[in-house]
């Protein structure tokens, strides 16, 4: 049955909050002030290369945009994630690496990082759904629904960059980061998650379309579950997630 657009939105938010990060035991231990800097740094280190690829994803979903008002804002979505003139701050990956950078990381162990399996897995993923042979809702649906329409990591009332600061002294340029990705300080990533949910309202309008799309949100969320037991098991910490809620 197709749902309406409105409807088919609160079907993909329900998804998403049912399957957030902070179901996970890796979000949960960062957040109860439990984690190692081993951890901390290794945390920075197996996100860093999928990060790495955002922009690219997002330039690719904007590529196959016909609305121009929506364009402008994924437009202003890589802008900022490459320079963060926007927010007054720097490019989004080097604020994110000098998370890791106060726990020990170093440019090295970024150039020369084995990748994990599981992060190969996400960053495949992403570039994927995002080629030709995906429909725009998938890619829409898989990157920006889950990744930008998450609320902020939050635990016991604190989000993430209060327990960052609370817990491990994290410094300016970390706290910076996460003020902007999990935080209800800033509207940076609802305004991008409303883009999103603006294409699915004008596009994902058939039942064929709007099964791809929950289908590829619900695989976005495998993907990165299993990406995040594997930064725990590369710390020594076998802990797995529960099964993806559908």
């Amino acid at each position: 049955m197709v749902l309406n657009p409105e409807q088919f939105v609160e079907k993909l938010k329900s998804i998403v909050t049912e399957n957030q990060k902070i179901t996970h035991p890796l979000y949960q231990i960062i957040m109860k002030g439990e984690a190692s800097s081993e951890l901390l740094k290794n945390f920075v280190l197996h996100r860093y290369h999928i990060k790495s690829f955002w922009t690219r994803n997002i330039s690719a979903i904007h590529s196959k945009t016909s609305d121009v008002n929506v364009r402008k804002e994924l437009a202003e979505n890589i802008y900022e994630e490459e320079t963060g003139k926007i927010t007054g701050t720097m490019r989004h990956l080097d604020l994110f690496f000098k998370i890791g950078e106060q726990f020990g990381l170093t440019w090295d162990d970024i150039d020369n990082c084995n990748v994990l399996p599981e992060s190969q897995d996400v960053i495949n993923w992403n570039n994927q759904v995002c080629g030709p042979d995906h429909h725009l809702v998938e890619a829409v649906a898989a990157l920006i629904v889950y990744m930008e329409g998450q609320p902020p990591v939050t635990w016991e009332g604190r989000t993430m960059n209060q327990a960052m600061s609370h817990f491990y002294n994290l410094n300016e340029a970390g706290v910076s980061y996460f003020v902007i990705h999990s935080s209800h300080d800033m509207e940076v990533e609802e305004d991008h998650a409303e883009a999103g949910y603006e294409l699915l309202r004008n596009y994902a309008i058939t039942e064929e379309l709007q099964e791809k799309a929950v289908a590829a949100l619900y695989k976005s969320i495998d993907v990165r579950m299993k990406h995040f037991s594997a930064i725990l098991r590369a710390t020594g910490i076998n802990v797995e997630a529960e099964p993806v809620r559908s």
